[in-house]
């Protein structure tokens, strides 16, 4: 029995089509300008869309009080420190304690005006919309 078209048009096939397929040439290339190596590649993701970048970091243990996401005309900086550590074990409470800090020249197409951020589970994703 053959598929109906209904199937091969259903929004989450065309997702995951689309990621692994890729994203377009240019979108690529600006994704490889920001993320500089292997290391960044497993705690950064850059995913840009017709009118938006998304950032996601992997930030593991910290919690949304304990990040600060701040801009500086293109430049964006994240740190990640907790404060309080007592309830963790000593080899991870002494790496949490030191923190986290990511600092990042930002894409010229994107607007750093009225950006928005979440964290979740370890994972912050920050939001911005693209200049016209």
């Amino acid at each position: 029995m053959p598929f109906d078209d209904d199937f091969f048009n259903d929004p989450f096939e065309n997702l995951i089509r689309d990621f692994f397929r890729g994203s377009s040439l240019e979108q690529r290339r600006r994704s490889q300008r920001f993320i500089k190596g292997e290391e960044e590649d497993r705690v950064i993701d850059f995913v840009e869309d017709g009118k938006k970048l998304y950032l996601v970091f992997e930030l593991p243990g910290f919690d949304e009080k304990d990040v600060s996401v701040m801009i500086k005309g293109k430049e964006i900086k994240i740190v990640a420190k907790k404060a309080k550590t007592e309830d963790l074990r000593d080899y991870l409470s002494e790496k949490l304690r030191r923190g986290i800090s990511i600092q990042k020249q930002l894409p010229n197409f994107v607007s750093t005006k009225g950006f928005s951020h979440t964290m979740k589970n370890g994972v912050l994703e920050v939001v911005f919309n693209k200049e016209k």
